[in-house]
């Protein structure tokens, strides 16, 4: 297999079922824009996990700005068991981000805790913070690329997935 670039990738819009944060578009749909011939599976692939974190990235936005700013997140779920996903999403918030200990559990944990707390549970019993099992700190190359295939991302939002609204 010939060696590829990220930035060379195809850009897809990952809104199969509409996108309700930042745009509220719950009829917003999917596309590939700039598939070829020569795009493999991995290229898919990889397009398919970058649009993914570009979406998740413009819902990061949607967050007021915090004082003192925001330097780091922890990734839950099962996709916390991927190095190379945490890494990715590292790069493209900006942001370190955090895996701890059973992370990939961490909904069911925090569903968990918040049931606890409901039922009288303490605060610093109940929301112990388990440790840390691996650091993600943001590639600021990396982070260049992905910075300009994200405004790319935002302009073919606005050029396809706008068109088709809720509200006309």
């Amino acid at each position: 297999m010939r060696r590829w670039r990220a930035s060379k990738a195809p850009m897809p819009l990952p809104y199969l079922s509409g996108e309700r944060s930042p745009h509220n578009n719950p009829l917003a749909t999917g596309a590939w824009v700039g598939l070829r011939a020569e795009h493999g599976r991995e290229h898919l692939a990889y397009a398919v996990a970058e649009g993914v974190g570009f979406g998740l990235c413009d819902g990061l936005h949607t967050i007021p700005a915090s004082d003192p700013p925001l330097r780091a997140l922890s990734l839950v779920g099962g996709g916390s068991r991927s190095a190379w996903w945490a890494q990715l999403l590292a790069d493209t918030f900006g942001l370190a981000l955090t895996v701890h200990q059973d992370a990939e559990s961490g909904g069911a944990m925090g569903a968990a805790r918040l049931a606890w707390l409901a039922t009288g549970g303490d605060l610093d019993t109940v929301c112990v913070t388990p440790p840390v099992r691996q650091r993600f700190e943001p590639n600021a190359g990396r982070g260049d690329t992905l910075r300009a295939r994200h405004a790319r991302f935002g302009e073919l939002y606005l050029a396809l997935g706008r068109r088709r609204t809720a509200t006309g």
